[in-house]
Protein backbone atom coordinates (compact mmCIF):
# COMPACT_ATOMS: atom_id res chain seq x y z
CA UNK A 1 0.00 0.00 0.00
CA UNK A 2 1.39 3.42 -0.86
CA UNK A 3 0.39 7.08 -0.98
CA UNK A 4 1.89 10.47 -1.79
CA UNK A 5 1.60 13.52 0.44
CA UNK A 6 2.88 17.08 0.53
CA UNK A 7 4.38 17.65 3.97
CA UNK A 8 6.04 20.44 5.97
CA UNK A 9 9.20 22.27 5.02
CA UNK A 10 11.76 19.95 6.65
CA UNK A 11 11.71 16.19 7.13
CA UNK A 12 13.95 15.14 10.03
CA UNK A 13 14.98 11.50 10.09
CA UNK A 14 15.92 10.54 13.65
CA UNK A 15 14.07 11.69 16.80
CA UNK A 16 16.93 11.68 19.31
CA UNK A 17 18.28 14.86 20.95
CA UNK A 18 19.94 16.16 17.77
CA UNK A 19 16.84 15.73 15.60
CA UNK A 20 14.55 17.03 18.32
CA UNK A 21 16.65 20.18 18.88
CA UNK A 22 16.57 20.84 15.15
CA UNK A 23 12.80 20.37 15.06
CA UNK A 24 12.26 22.69 18.03
CA UNK A 25 14.57 25.36 16.59
CA UNK A 26 12.64 25.33 13.32
CA UNK A 27 9.25 25.33 15.01
CA UNK A 28 10.22 28.35 17.10
CA UNK A 29 10.97 30.06 13.79
CA UNK A 30 7.51 29.21 12.47
CA UNK A 31 8.85 26.50 10.14
CA UNK A 32 6.66 23.35 10.06
CA UNK A 33 8.55 20.07 10.37
CA UNK A 34 7.99 16.35 10.43
CA UNK A 35 10.24 14.14 12.55
CA UNK A 36 10.34 10.35 12.15
CA UNK A 37 12.35 7.51 13.68
CA UNK A 38 12.46 3.88 12.64
CA UNK A 39 12.92 2.80 16.26
CA UNK A 40 10.77 3.38 19.32
CA UNK A 41 11.62 5.84 22.11
CA UNK A 42 15.19 5.49 23.34
CA UNK A 43 15.93 3.26 26.31
CA UNK A 44 18.82 3.72 28.70
CA UNK A 45 21.25 6.34 29.88
CA UNK A 46 23.35 6.77 26.74
CA UNK A 47 25.15 10.05 26.09
CA UNK A 48 24.57 11.22 29.64
CA UNK A 49 26.87 14.27 29.84
CA UNK A 50 25.26 17.69 29.25
CA UNK A 51 27.93 20.36 28.89
CA UNK A 52 27.57 24.04 29.88
CA UNK A 53 27.35 25.27 26.28
CA UNK A 54 24.42 22.92 25.68
CA UNK A 55 22.74 24.19 28.86
CA UNK A 56 22.99 27.71 27.43
CA UNK A 57 21.40 26.48 24.22
CA UNK A 58 18.54 24.97 26.21
CA UNK A 59 18.10 28.34 27.94
CA UNK A 60 17.55 29.93 24.52
CA UNK A 61 15.15 27.14 23.49
CA UNK A 62 13.13 27.36 26.72
CA UNK A 63 13.83 23.74 27.66
CA UNK A 64 16.38 24.43 30.41
CA UNK A 65 14.02 24.39 33.43
CA UNK A 66 12.92 20.86 32.54
CA UNK A 67 16.54 19.75 32.19
CA UNK A 68 17.57 21.29 35.50
CA UNK A 69 14.62 19.75 37.33
CA UNK A 70 15.99 16.20 36.95
CA UNK A 71 19.62 16.49 35.85
CA UNK A 72 22.39 16.17 38.43
CA UNK A 73 26.07 16.86 38.61
CA UNK A 74 28.53 14.12 37.73
CA UNK A 75 29.08 12.17 40.95
CA UNK A 76 32.43 11.75 42.67
CA UNK A 77 34.12 8.47 41.69
CA UNK A 78 35.22 5.97 44.33
CA UNK A 79 38.12 3.80 43.16
CA UNK A 80 38.12 0.51 45.09
CA UNK A 81 41.05 -1.69 46.01
CA UNK A 82 41.01 -5.29 44.80
CA UNK A 83 40.95 -7.98 45.98
CA UNK A 84 38.32 -7.21 48.54
CA UNK A 85 36.47 -4.59 46.51
CA UNK A 86 35.15 -2.56 49.46
CA UNK A 87 38.14 -0.48 50.57
CA UNK A 88 38.27 2.89 48.83
CA UNK A 89 41.71 3.39 47.33
CA UNK A 90 41.05 6.92 46.13
CA UNK A 91 38.20 9.32 45.43
CA UNK A 92 38.35 11.32 42.21
CA UNK A 93 36.29 14.33 41.22
CA UNK A 94 36.04 13.84 37.48
CA UNK A 95 34.40 17.22 36.94
CA UNK A 96 35.42 19.50 39.84
CA UNK A 97 32.81 22.03 40.86
CA UNK A 98 33.28 25.60 39.63
CA UNK A 99 31.53 28.66 40.98
CA UNK A 100 29.28 30.17 38.30
CA UNK A 101 30.21 33.64 37.10
CA UNK A 102 27.99 36.39 35.67
CA UNK A 103 29.17 35.65 32.12
CA UNK A 104 28.98 31.84 32.54
CA UNK A 105 26.06 30.94 34.83
CA UNK A 106 26.01 27.28 33.73
CA UNK A 107 29.65 26.40 34.27
CA UNK A 108 29.25 22.85 35.62
CA UNK A 109 28.47 19.81 33.50
CA UNK A 110 25.35 17.83 34.33
CA UNK A 111 24.24 14.25 33.83
CA UNK A 112 21.05 13.44 31.96
CA UNK A 113 20.61 10.40 29.74
CA UNK A 114 19.62 10.75 26.11
CA UNK A 115 16.30 9.02 26.70
CA UNK A 116 15.29 11.67 29.24
CA UNK A 117 16.63 14.48 27.05
CA UNK A 118 14.55 13.08 24.21
CA UNK A 119 11.43 12.90 26.36
CA UNK A 120 11.75 16.55 27.47
CA UNK A 121 12.32 17.78 23.94
CA UNK A 122 9.37 15.80 22.58
CA UNK A 123 7.05 17.37 25.17
CA UNK A 124 8.15 20.79 23.90
CA UNK A 125 7.63 19.74 20.28
CA UNK A 126 4.06 18.75 21.12
CA UNK A 127 3.36 22.31 22.27
CA UNK A 128 3.76 23.24 18.59
CA UNK A 129 1.55 20.41 17.39
CA UNK A 130 4.53 18.28 16.32
CA UNK A 131 4.69 14.67 17.48
CA UNK A 132 7.65 12.40 16.83
CA UNK A 133 6.58 9.50 14.60
CA UNK A 134 8.24 6.37 15.94
CA UNK A 135 8.46 3.07 14.05
CA UNK A 136 8.48 5.05 10.82
CA UNK A 137 11.41 4.22 8.57
CA UNK A 138 12.79 6.34 5.76
CA UNK A 139 13.79 3.80 3.12
CA UNK A 140 15.11 6.10 0.39
CA UNK A 141 15.04 9.59 -1.06
CA UNK A 142 15.63 11.42 -4.32
CA UNK A 143 16.89 14.98 -4.70
CA UNK A 144 15.64 17.47 -7.27
CA UNK A 145 16.46 21.12 -7.94
CA UNK A 146 13.71 22.45 -5.69
CA UNK A 147 12.64 19.56 -3.44
CA UNK A 148 13.38 16.13 -2.01
CA UNK A 149 11.16 13.06 -2.37
CA UNK A 150 11.46 10.58 0.50
CA UNK A 151 9.85 7.19 0.95
CA UNK A 152 8.56 6.46 4.45
CA UNK A 153 7.42 3.01 5.56
CA UNK A 154 5.30 2.03 8.55
CA UNK A 155 3.46 -1.18 9.41
CA UNK A 156 -0.17 -1.64 10.32
CA UNK A 157 -1.41 -3.99 13.05
CA UNK A 158 -1.25 -6.95 10.68
CA UNK A 159 2.37 -6.23 9.79
CA UNK A 160 1.50 -4.98 6.32
CA UNK A 161 3.89 -2.27 5.16
CA UNK A 162 2.39 1.10 4.35
CA UNK A 163 4.56 3.19 2.04
CA UNK A 164 4.28 6.96 1.79
CA UNK A 165 6.09 9.35 -0.55
CA UNK A 166 6.88 12.65 1.12
CA UNK A 167 7.79 15.86 -0.75
CA UNK A 168 9.80 18.45 1.23
CA UNK A 169 12.15 21.34 0.45
CA UNK A 170 14.85 19.94 2.80
CA UNK A 171 15.73 16.68 4.54
CA UNK A 172 18.06 16.25 7.52
CA UNK A 173 19.44 12.95 8.77
CA UNK A 174 19.98 12.73 12.52
CA UNK A 175 19.61 8.97 12.33
CA UNK A 176 22.69 7.81 14.17
CA UNK A 177 25.98 6.12 13.43
CA UNK A 178 24.49 3.76 10.83
CA UNK A 179 22.69 6.65 9.13
CA UNK A 180 20.62 5.74 6.10
CA UNK A 181 20.72 9.39 5.03
CA UNK A 182 24.52 9.61 5.15
CA UNK A 183 24.95 6.38 3.22
CA UNK A 184 22.43 7.39 0.57
CA UNK A 185 24.21 10.73 0.14
CA UNK A 186 27.48 8.89 -0.37
CA UNK A 187 29.33 11.01 2.17
CA UNK A 188 32.75 9.79 3.20
CA UNK A 189 32.86 8.66 6.84
CA UNK A 190 36.55 9.02 7.56
CA UNK A 191 38.31 7.54 10.57
CA UNK A 192 38.96 4.26 12.33
CA UNK A 193 37.47 1.52 14.46
CA UNK A 194 39.43 0.93 17.65
CA UNK A 195 39.86 -2.84 17.82
CA UNK A 196 42.09 -2.39 20.87
CA UNK A 197 39.16 -1.10 22.93
CA UNK A 198 36.33 -3.45 23.83
CA UNK A 199 33.55 -2.58 26.23
CA UNK A 200 30.20 -3.85 27.41
CA UNK A 201 27.74 -1.13 28.34
CA UNK A 202 24.16 -0.97 29.54
CA UNK A 203 21.83 -0.26 32.45
CA UNK A 204 20.83 -2.53 35.34
CA UNK A 205 18.77 -2.18 38.49
CA UNK A 206 20.78 -2.26 41.74
CA UNK A 207 18.54 -2.93 44.74
CA UNK A 208 21.24 -2.62 47.38
CA UNK A 209 24.93 -2.55 48.23
CA UNK A 210 25.94 0.72 46.47
CA UNK A 211 25.41 4.36 47.40
CA UNK A 212 23.76 6.34 44.64
CA UNK A 213 25.73 9.51 45.30
CA UNK A 214 28.97 7.95 43.97
CA UNK A 215 30.38 6.59 40.73
CA UNK A 216 31.97 3.23 41.61
CA UNK A 217 34.99 1.75 39.83
CA UNK A 218 37.15 -1.33 40.15
CA UNK A 219 40.16 -2.58 38.21
CA UNK A 220 42.65 -1.36 35.62
CA UNK A 221 41.79 -0.65 31.96
CA UNK A 222 42.54 -4.26 31.01
CA UNK A 223 39.92 -5.45 33.51
CA UNK A 224 37.55 -2.68 34.50
CA UNK A 225 34.07 -2.30 35.95
CA UNK A 226 32.35 1.04 36.51
CA UNK A 227 28.84 1.44 37.92
CA UNK A 228 27.33 4.91 37.52
CA UNK A 229 24.03 5.98 39.11
CA UNK A 230 21.46 7.44 36.74
CA UNK A 231 20.33 11.01 37.09
CA UNK A 232 16.99 10.49 38.85
CA UNK A 233 16.23 8.97 42.21
CA UNK A 234 15.70 5.37 41.20
CA UNK A 235 17.78 2.21 41.45
CA UNK A 236 19.17 2.09 37.91
CA UNK A 237 22.93 2.17 37.38
CA UNK A 238 24.82 2.35 34.10
CA UNK A 239 27.61 -0.22 33.83
CA UNK A 240 30.78 -0.16 31.76
CA UNK A 241 32.96 -3.25 31.57
CA UNK A 242 36.23 -2.76 29.71
CA UNK A 243 39.28 -4.68 28.66
CA UNK A 244 40.14 -7.77 26.72
CA UNK A 245 40.57 -10.18 29.62
CA UNK A 246 36.85 -10.95 29.94
CA UNK A 247 34.85 -13.16 27.59
CA UNK A 248 32.79 -10.37 26.13
CA UNK A 249 30.39 -12.47 24.10
CA UNK A 250 29.56 -14.57 27.16
CA UNK A 251 29.23 -11.54 29.44
CA UNK A 252 26.90 -9.80 27.01
CA UNK A 253 24.68 -12.87 26.59
CA UNK A 254 22.35 -11.94 29.44
CA UNK A 255 21.83 -10.79 33.01
CA UNK A 256 23.25 -13.82 34.83
CA UNK A 257 26.55 -13.83 32.95
CA UNK A 258 26.81 -10.07 33.35
CA UNK A 259 26.38 -10.30 37.12
CA UNK A 260 28.97 -13.11 37.30
CA UNK A 261 31.53 -10.97 35.44
CA UNK A 262 30.88 -7.91 37.61
CA UNK A 263 31.15 -9.99 40.79
CA UNK A 264 34.40 -11.56 39.59
CA UNK A 265 36.12 -8.26 38.71
CA UNK A 266 34.87 -6.34 41.76
CA UNK A 267 35.35 -9.22 44.20
CA UNK A 268 31.96 -8.19 45.60
CA UNK A 269 29.02 -10.47 46.32
CA UNK A 270 27.03 -7.98 48.40
CA UNK A 271 25.71 -5.93 45.48
CA UNK A 272 22.06 -6.86 44.94
CA UNK A 273 21.38 -6.69 41.22
CA UNK A 274 17.85 -6.56 39.84
CA UNK A 275 16.50 -6.58 36.31
CA UNK A 276 18.75 -5.86 33.32
CA UNK A 277 17.45 -2.87 31.32
CA UNK A 278 19.67 -3.13 28.25
CA UNK A 279 23.13 -4.39 27.29
CA UNK A 280 25.40 -3.98 24.28
CA UNK A 281 28.94 -4.71 23.16
CA UNK A 282 30.85 -1.62 22.11
CA UNK A 283 34.02 -0.69 20.24
CA UNK A 284 34.78 2.99 19.67
CA UNK A 285 34.46 4.22 16.12
CA UNK A 286 36.22 7.52 15.59
CA UNK A 287 34.84 8.92 12.34
CA UNK A 288 33.43 12.05 10.73
CA UNK A 289 32.03 13.10 7.39
CA UNK A 290 34.06 15.27 5.02
CA UNK A 291 31.05 17.56 4.55
CA UNK A 292 27.77 17.92 6.40
CA UNK A 293 25.44 17.83 3.44
CA UNK A 294 24.85 17.71 -0.27
CA UNK A 295 22.25 19.77 -2.08
CA UNK A 296 19.04 19.84 -0.06
CA UNK A 297 20.01 17.04 2.33
CA UNK A 298 22.12 17.40 5.49
CA UNK A 299 23.35 15.26 8.38
CA UNK A 300 23.90 16.10 12.04
CA UNK A 301 24.85 14.36 15.26
CA UNK A 302 26.02 10.74 15.16
CA UNK A 303 25.05 10.58 11.49
CA UNK A 304 27.91 13.04 10.88
CA UNK A 305 30.46 12.07 13.54
CA UNK A 306 31.02 9.34 16.11
CA UNK A 307 33.73 8.86 18.68
CA UNK A 308 34.54 7.38 22.06
CA UNK A 309 32.30 8.36 25.01
CA UNK A 310 35.23 9.90 26.89
CA UNK A 311 34.69 13.56 27.62
CA UNK A 312 30.92 13.55 27.09
CA UNK A 313 31.12 15.41 23.78
CA UNK A 314 29.01 13.35 21.38
CA UNK A 315 25.40 14.25 22.19
CA UNK A 316 26.40 17.84 22.94
CA UNK A 317 28.16 18.21 19.61
CA UNK A 318 25.13 16.75 17.84
CA UNK A 319 22.59 19.12 19.33
CA UNK A 320 24.90 22.04 18.58
CA UNK A 321 25.14 20.86 14.96
CA UNK A 322 21.37 21.12 14.85
CA UNK A 323 21.26 24.52 16.53
CA UNK A 324 23.76 25.83 13.98
CA UNK A 325 21.84 24.42 11.03
CA UNK A 326 18.35 25.21 12.34
CA UNK A 327 18.42 29.01 12.26
CA UNK A 328 20.06 29.02 8.84
CA UNK A 329 17.46 26.68 7.37
CA UNK A 330 14.75 28.87 8.88
CA UNK A 331 16.05 32.06 7.25
CA UNK A 332 16.40 30.35 3.86
CA UNK A 333 12.88 28.90 4.09
CA UNK A 334 11.51 32.32 5.08
CA UNK A 335 13.01 33.66 1.87
CA UNK A 336 15.22 36.25 3.58
CA UNK A 337 18.58 34.47 3.18
CA UNK A 338 20.19 32.84 0.15
CA UNK A 339 20.56 29.07 0.04
CA UNK A 340 24.35 29.65 0.01
CA UNK A 341 24.06 30.42 3.74
CA UNK A 342 23.60 26.69 4.29
CA UNK A 343 27.17 26.07 3.07
CA UNK A 344 28.39 27.75 6.26
CA UNK A 345 26.98 24.81 8.24
CA UNK A 346 29.84 22.62 6.97
CA UNK A 347 32.26 25.53 7.03
CA UNK A 348 31.64 26.21 10.71
CA UNK A 349 31.01 22.77 12.18
CA UNK A 350 33.68 20.74 10.34
CA UNK A 351 36.71 22.24 12.16
CA UNK A 352 34.88 22.07 15.49
CA UNK A 353 34.13 18.37 15.09
CA UNK A 354 37.67 17.63 13.90
CA UNK A 355 39.02 19.31 17.05
CA UNK A 356 36.49 17.43 19.18
CA UNK A 357 37.56 14.06 17.78
CA UNK A 358 41.22 14.86 18.44
CA UNK A 359 40.54 15.87 22.04
CA UNK A 360 38.18 13.03 22.92
CA UNK A 361 40.56 10.47 21.35
CA UNK A 362 43.49 11.83 23.38
CA UNK A 363 41.35 11.50 26.49
CA UNK A 364 40.42 7.93 25.51
CA UNK A 365 44.09 6.99 25.09
CA UNK A 366 44.95 8.60 28.41
CA UNK A 367 42.07 6.80 30.11
CA UNK A 368 43.34 3.45 28.86
CA UNK A 369 46.93 4.07 29.95
CA UNK A 370 47.99 2.30 33.16
CA UNK A 371 48.31 4.62 36.13
CA UNK A 372 49.29 4.15 39.79
CA UNK A 373 45.66 4.78 40.73
CA UNK A 374 43.03 3.60 38.26
CA UNK A 375 40.80 6.46 37.12
CA UNK A 376 43.38 9.19 37.60
CA UNK A 377 43.59 9.65 33.84
CA UNK A 378 39.85 10.23 33.52
CA UNK A 379 40.08 13.87 34.56
CA UNK A 380 39.24 16.24 31.75
CA UNK A 381 40.14 19.81 30.85
CA UNK A 382 37.87 22.83 30.82
CA UNK A 383 37.70 22.81 27.03
CA UNK A 384 35.29 19.85 27.30
CA UNK A 385 32.68 22.26 28.70
CA UNK A 386 32.56 23.63 25.11
CA UNK A 387 32.36 27.28 26.14
CA UNK A 388 35.41 27.98 23.99
CA UNK A 389 33.97 26.40 20.84
CA UNK A 390 34.14 29.10 18.17
CA UNK A 391 33.59 29.79 14.48
CA UNK A 392 36.28 32.43 14.00
CA UNK A 393 37.07 31.16 10.53
CA UNK A 394 33.51 31.62 9.21
CA UNK A 395 33.10 33.66 6.04
CA UNK A 396 30.00 35.46 7.38
CA UNK A 397 31.73 37.20 10.30
CA UNK A 398 32.61 40.89 10.48
CA UNK A 399 35.06 41.91 13.20
CA UNK A 400 36.53 45.40 13.38
CA UNK A 401 38.39 44.65 16.64
CA UNK A 402 41.01 42.57 14.85
CA UNK A 403 42.27 45.59 12.92
CA UNK A 404 43.05 47.24 16.26
CA UNK A 405 45.11 44.34 17.62
CA UNK A 406 46.40 41.32 15.78
CA UNK A 407 44.73 38.50 13.94
CA UNK A 408 43.65 36.30 16.82
CA UNK A 409 41.96 33.59 14.78
CA UNK A 410 42.88 30.44 16.72
CA UNK A 411 43.91 27.17 15.16
CA UNK A 412 41.94 25.43 17.92
CA UNK A 413 38.21 25.71 17.36
CA UNK A 414 37.68 24.57 20.96
CA UNK A 415 39.55 27.35 22.75
CA UNK A 416 39.39 31.13 22.90
CA UNK A 417 42.42 33.35 22.49
CA UNK A 418 44.53 33.70 25.61
CA UNK A 419 43.76 37.44 25.91
CA UNK A 420 40.16 36.64 26.86
CA UNK A 421 38.77 39.25 24.44
CA UNK A 422 35.54 38.34 22.68
CA UNK A 423 35.73 38.30 18.89
CA UNK A 424 33.24 37.54 16.15
CA UNK A 425 32.69 33.79 16.01
CA UNK A 426 32.90 33.35 19.79
CA UNK A 427 30.16 32.42 22.21
CA UNK A 428 28.26 35.52 23.33
CA UNK A 429 28.64 35.88 27.13
CA UNK A 430 25.79 36.31 29.55
CA UNK A 431 25.26 39.66 31.28
CA UNK A 432 22.69 39.79 34.10
CA UNK A 433 21.25 42.74 36.06
CA UNK A 434 20.20 44.82 33.06
CA UNK A 435 17.69 47.47 34.11
CA UNK A 436 14.85 48.15 31.67
CA UNK A 437 14.50 51.90 31.12
CA UNK A 438 12.23 51.77 28.09
CA UNK A 439 10.69 49.01 26.00
CA UNK A 440 8.76 48.87 22.76
CA UNK A 441 7.75 45.32 23.61
CA UNK A 442 5.01 44.27 25.99
CA UNK A 443 5.67 42.77 29.42
CA UNK A 444 9.39 43.59 29.59
CA UNK A 445 10.69 42.82 33.10
CA UNK A 446 12.27 45.51 35.24
CA UNK A 447 15.47 43.47 35.31
CA UNK A 448 16.57 41.21 32.50
CA UNK A 449 19.68 39.50 31.11
CA UNK A 450 21.20 38.94 27.69
CA UNK A 451 20.41 35.22 27.77
CA UNK A 452 16.75 36.10 28.28
CA UNK A 453 16.92 38.39 25.23
CA UNK A 454 18.79 36.04 22.87
CA UNK A 455 16.68 33.49 21.02
CA UNK A 456 16.73 31.00 18.12
CA UNK A 457 14.25 33.00 16.02
CA UNK A 458 16.05 36.35 15.82
CA UNK A 459 19.36 38.18 15.67
CA UNK A 460 20.08 40.46 18.61
CA UNK A 461 21.78 43.79 17.90
CA UNK A 462 23.51 45.05 21.05
CA UNK A 463 24.35 48.74 20.86
CA UNK A 464 26.80 50.01 23.47
CA UNK A 465 26.36 53.75 23.10
CA UNK A 466 25.56 57.09 24.62
CA UNK A 467 23.57 60.21 23.77
CA UNK A 468 25.37 60.23 20.41
CA UNK A 469 23.67 56.97 19.49
CA UNK A 470 22.24 57.20 15.97
CA UNK A 471 19.16 55.05 16.29
CA UNK A 472 17.59 56.34 13.10
CA UNK A 473 20.48 55.11 10.96
CA UNK A 474 20.30 51.62 12.48
CA UNK A 475 16.53 51.52 12.15
CA UNK A 476 16.85 52.56 8.51
CA UNK A 477 19.38 49.78 7.84
CA UNK A 478 17.08 47.16 9.33
CA UNK A 479 13.84 48.54 7.92
CA UNK A 480 14.04 46.49 4.73
CA UNK A 481 13.79 43.22 6.70
CA UNK A 482 10.83 41.70 8.54
CA UNK A 483 10.71 43.30 11.98
CA UNK A 484 10.72 40.03 13.95
CA UNK A 485 14.12 39.00 12.58
CA UNK A 486 15.93 41.43 14.88
CA UNK A 487 15.88 42.71 18.44
CA UNK A 488 17.75 45.99 18.85
CA UNK A 489 18.98 46.62 22.39
CA UNK A 490 20.69 49.85 23.48
CA UNK A 491 22.78 49.26 26.62
CA UNK A 492 23.85 52.31 28.60
CA UNK A 493 26.68 52.24 31.12
CA UNK A 494 25.96 52.35 34.85
CA UNK A 495 27.02 55.98 35.07
CA UNK A 496 27.71 58.74 32.57
CA UNK A 497 24.28 59.42 31.14
CA UNK A 498 22.51 62.48 32.54
CA UNK A 499 18.77 62.60 33.13
CA UNK A 500 18.32 65.01 30.22
CA UNK A 501 20.33 62.75 27.91
CA UNK A 502 18.31 59.77 29.10
CA UNK A 503 15.09 61.64 28.39
CA UNK A 504 16.32 62.45 24.89
CA UNK A 505 17.24 58.80 24.29
CA UNK A 506 13.80 57.60 25.32
CA UNK A 507 12.23 59.91 22.73
CA UNK A 508 14.69 58.63 20.08
CA UNK A 509 14.11 54.90 20.60
CA UNK A 510 11.49 54.28 17.93
CA UNK A 511 13.93 51.89 16.26
CA UNK A 512 15.04 50.26 19.52
CA UNK A 513 13.23 47.38 21.17
CA UNK A 514 14.88 47.75 24.56
CA UNK A 515 16.74 50.56 26.31
CA UNK A 516 18.72 49.07 29.19
CA UNK A 517 21.09 50.29 31.86
CA UNK A 518 24.01 48.00 32.63
CA UNK A 519 23.35 48.25 36.35
CA UNK A 520 26.30 46.12 37.53
CA UNK A 521 28.55 46.74 34.54
CA UNK A 522 28.74 43.16 33.32
CA UNK A 523 27.76 43.79 29.70
CA UNK A 524 30.40 46.49 29.31
CA UNK A 525 32.93 44.27 31.08
CA UNK A 526 32.48 41.18 28.92
CA UNK A 527 31.89 42.76 25.50
CA UNK A 528 34.61 44.73 23.65
CA UNK A 529 34.45 48.44 22.91
CA UNK A 530 35.57 50.10 19.70
CA UNK A 531 36.74 53.72 19.43
CA UNK A 532 33.91 56.11 18.67
CA UNK A 533 30.45 56.90 19.99
CA UNK A 534 29.12 53.34 19.84
CA UNK A 535 29.96 49.68 19.39
CA UNK A 536 27.49 47.36 17.66
CA UNK A 537 27.59 43.64 18.50
CA UNK A 538 25.42 41.31 16.44
CA UNK A 539 24.51 38.07 18.23
CA UNK A 540 23.24 35.30 15.98
CA UNK A 541 20.23 33.10 16.82
CA UNK A 542 22.62 30.38 18.06
CA UNK A 543 24.17 32.68 20.67
CA UNK A 544 27.35 33.28 18.68
CA UNK A 545 28.77 36.75 18.00
CA UNK A 546 28.33 37.42 14.29
CA UNK A 547 29.79 40.92 14.11
CA UNK A 548 31.55 43.56 16.20
CA UNK A 549 31.49 46.88 14.36
CA UNK A 550 31.66 50.59 15.01
CA UNK A 551 28.70 51.72 12.97
CA UNK A 552 26.04 51.12 10.37
CA UNK A 553 28.55 50.46 7.58
CA UNK A 554 29.90 47.42 9.41
CA UNK A 555 26.36 46.27 10.24
CA UNK A 556 25.48 46.51 6.54
CA UNK A 557 28.48 44.34 5.69
CA UNK A 558 27.30 41.61 8.08
CA UNK A 559 23.72 41.73 6.83
CA UNK A 560 24.92 41.48 3.24
CA UNK A 561 26.77 38.24 4.08
CA UNK A 562 23.80 36.56 5.78
CA UNK A 563 20.63 37.97 4.24
CA UNK A 564 19.33 38.59 0.76
CA UNK A 565 19.43 42.19 -0.43
CA UNK A 566 15.97 43.47 0.32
Amino acid sequence: MSSTSVTPSVLIVGAGPAGSVLALTLLKNGIPVRIVDKEGPQIGQKGLGVQPRSLEMHHFLGTLPDFLSIARRLPVCNIYKTPGGTEILKTIEIDPFEEPTPDSPYINSLMLGQHRQQSILHRHLEKYGCKAEFLTEMRSFQQFDDHVLATLVTKDQDGTEISETVKVPYLVGTDGAHSTVRKALGLNFLGETRDDVNMIIGDIHVKGGLERKFWHSWGEPSKLVALIPTEVDDDIFTFMIGGTESDQAKTASGRDELVKTISFITDRTDIDFGELVWISRYRPNIRMVDKFGEGRVFVAGDAAHIHSPTGGQGTNSGVQDSFNLGWKLALVLKGVSPSSLLATYTEERLPVIAAMLDKSTLLLNRSLAPSPVQGHNWERGKEFKQLGVNYRGSSTLVDETIALTQDLTPTDSYSLASDGVIHAGDRAPQAPSLETLHSNRNHSPALTSLFDIFGPDHHTLLVFGSSKFNGEAIASELSAYPQNLFKTVLILPTVGTSESELSDLVTQTSGVDLLLRDRDGYAHKYYPALPGPSTLVVVRPDGVVGAIVGGVEGLHQYLKGVFLTM
